[in-house]
């Protein structure tokens, strides 16, 4: 449970799970996390054809009337390595937009580490603008981190 007493569905647990553990009879590129009443739920598990411009549009769809909505996405992405080998990681990402209201802000930001700890992901992206929803943006935070050096192309597949 986390400091605002969010507490996290066993649905979501297994949904990510999938994405960790690269399940080939239900393979998953990312889902959609939010939190609905007391608790974090999945609100949308992706199809194999999915792909990461498909989840943006759902986290941030501007035709969409709740399009500054909050949410969590967990997606596999695939990475380089400074050796040149690519290998694919669960990227936690945080959609928290500036202009959703303070009530959800305190909310989802009280249960997102929480919520990364409990899903055992470490790599994690924090978005709060509309402009930094893209993949341009990930792939650079993640390689801020230090730890691969993403290449873009790699995840348009």
């Amino acid at each position: 449970m986390s400091h605002s007493g969010i507490t996290i569905s066993q649905k979501c647990i297994e949904a990510v799970g999938k994405i960790k553990t690269k399940t080939v009879h239900d393979p998953k590129r990312f889902v959609l996390l939010k939190i609905v009443g007391d608790e974090v739920d999945v609100t949308y598990e992706s199809k194999p054809t999915d792909t990461f411009e498909d989840m943006i549009k759902m986290m941030n769809d501007p035709d969409c009337e709740k399009k500054h909505e909050p949410c969590f996405a967990v997606v596999d992405v695939d990475l380089r390595a400074t050796s040149g080998a690519y290998n694919t990681q669960p990227v936690f990402i945080s959609w928290i937009p500036d202009d959703c209201s303070i009530k959800q802000k305190m909310t989802y930001a009280s249960t997102k580490e929480a919520l990364k700890a409990k899903l055992d992901i470490r790599a994690q992206v924090h978005c709060s603008d509309s402009a930094e929803l893209c993949l341009d943006f990930v792939l650079e935070k993640l390689k801020d981190v230090g730890k691969h050096h993403p290449d873009a192309k790699s995840l348009h597949h």
